[in-house]
């Protein structure tokens, strides 16, 4: 028989040490101090059994992991991913969010009052669907969106009380007499003059008022590259001894307790939130059970969103994805927090650079990101428009507790030219066959027309705006050509980034154009 040895089972490095040493048989030991509960081992939590290993509770992958061990653990985690503990702005933040969870029933209330109100006056519209019957029975969820077609800026540049309480993605759950906010997305940001896709600011200044601070008071800058994917969310809930996945697209969500609960969700309105929260799923089930585990608890105690990208190899948007992504990849960006009461002092939960690190080591696709001081904010968003083959980066203004108070988009040049022709490449092509005057040349005039309307904002050269009028009127004439035989006109947005690839080739042109 194997000699036993005392050495705790309960948290992760120390269950590697002894997994190391398969000989020996292992046993609690109480001597640990990163003692802390995982799915399905013991829990070292029960109030009336002492220290004796023999009356702790079971704790399962469907029980709820209480937030110090969370802590302990994930601190574990971080250690020996980064040979450092959490960040005490971390933690701090942490405490903040279980504040916020704790006034969050009458907080949704208020939510729920408010949003209502704004549907009234035509500000937000409101779509109710019910939780499939044998998923949560009586639960009803409230999508909450922006009113209007199209892109949003008019309404938010228009109305502060939009800022400041509708994110992009917002979920009120009815359930059980209560009203909870399952998802409360990222508020809405946007860039300076040039980085919008839809409606360009009328000045460089109009970013700021989407600020919590004057983001120049910020002590450092966090700049994440910028996912060119599909917006999805997910948060977590502890329902009646079970964890529910609550997902989706920006704007359509759905309550979820295993993977075969997304086909119930039926209708048009579901079919890009299904897939979504398939990618969701999988991801999240691909991970150990154990960070699995302590996520679903966390999440669930501070009832915190994830913001996050998803890559879709059938749908892809500017930026050319691997060949080898076969399947839809899950891209975790941010943590949000709950809506509250509280005088807000961060736009995120967490610091959003400690909560990549931290995602990271628990197995999530994560955006790159750098840091650097404010005061080098503008040479740095001049090199970034000078970068090719991106869509640019997302800076995030940070006060001294590593608080977001303000979030601002920069994009490339590349990318912004890149999305204008492929905007007017596919309006060319798809009306083609509406209309009987169609003339090539009077839409490559056109598309050299809407490039000229980027110079004034973006301040490029005139040598720059030459070439890519040339490259577009070349790639205009090619794609004629292409529609022919190999490719449809409604297959321009979904494949843009493979026919564009395809068009290069083909023609020895280049798009490295130097700004």
């Amino acid at each position: 028989m194997a000699a036993q040895r005392s050495i705790c089972n309960m948290c992760w490095p120390c269950i590697n040490r002894a997994e190391s040493e398969s000989q020996q048989t292992v046993v609690p030991s109480l001597e640990c101090e990163r003692l802390v509960p995982t799915g399905g081992l013991t829990q070292p939590l029960a109030s009336s059994g002492g220290d004796d290993p023999q009356s702790q509770v079971q704790i399962t992958m469907d029980s709820l992991v209480p937030m110090k061990e969370i802590m302990i653990e994930l601190d574990a985690i971080h250690e020996e991913t980064f040979n450092e503990r959490l960040p005490k702005s971390f933690t701090k933040a942490v405490e903040k969010m279980l504040n916020y969870a704790q006034g969050s029933e009458k907080a949704s209330e208020k939510f729920h009052e408010v949003s209502s109100n704004m549907k009234e006056n035509k500000k937000v519209r409101i779509v109710s669907a019910e939780v499939p019957h044998n998923i949560l029975p009586s639960a009803i969820l409230h999508d909450i969106k922006v009113n209007g077609h199209g892109a949003d800026d008019e309404m938010y540049n228009k109305h502060a009380e939009l800022r400041k309480m509708i994110p992009r993605g917002a979920t009120i759950m009815e359930f059980n007499n209560t009203k909870d906010v399952v998802i409360y997305a990222n508020k809405k940001f946007v860039g300076g003059v040039g980085d919008e896709d839809e409606v360009q600011p009328e000045n460089n200044d109009i970013w700021k008022q989407y600020c919590l601070e004057d983001p120049d008071t910020a002590t450092k800058v966090i700049c994440m590259e910028k996912l060119n994917g599909e917006a999805a969310h997910f948060s977590v809930r502890y329902i009646e001894g079970l964890f529910c996945l609550i997902t989706g697209s920006k704007n359509v969500h759905m309550l979820i307790r295993k993977i075969e609960d997304i086909e119930q969700y039926s209708g048009e309105r579901f079919t890009v939130a299904k897939v979504m929260a398939r990618a969701v799923w999988n991801k999240l089930y691909e991970l150990e059970s154990r960070h699995r585990h302590l996520l679903f608890s966390l999440m669930h105690h501070t009832k915190c969103t994830a913001v996050c990208e998803i890559f879709q190899p059938d749908h892809q948007h500017i930026i050319k994805l691997k060949d080898d992504l076969k399947q839809p990849q899950l891209n975790v960006i941010s943590f949000t927090p709950v809506y509250s009461e509280n005088e807000e002092s961060s736009l995120l939960a967490l610091p959003p650079h400690h909560t990549l690190n931290l995602l990271s080591a628990l197995g999530f696709a994560t955006p790159s990101y750098s840091v650097i001081a404010t005061e080098d904010v503008i040479n740095h968003q001049n090199k970034v428009r000078g970068e090719l083959h991106k869509e640019g980066e997302v800076l995030y203004f940070l006060n001294k507790a590593e608080e977001t108070i303000g979030i601002a988009k920069s994009k490339t040049f590349w990318y912004i030219m890149i999305r204008a022709l492929r905007e007017k490449a596919a309006y060319c092509f798809i009306t083609r066959k509406k209309r009987h005057s169609w003339n090539l040349e009077d839409n490559i005039l056109k598309t050299q027309k809407r490039l000229e309307e980027l110079q004034p904002w973006l301040k490029f050269s005139d040598s720059y705006l030459k070439s890519w009028k040339e490259l577009g009127e070349a790639f205009l004439k090619w794609l004629n050509e292409e529609l022919q035989g190999n490719e449809e006109a409604e297959s321009i947005r979904p494949r843009f980034p493979i026919i564009w690839e395809k068009f290069l080739l083909k023609t020895g042109l280049t798009d490295e154009i130097n700004s």
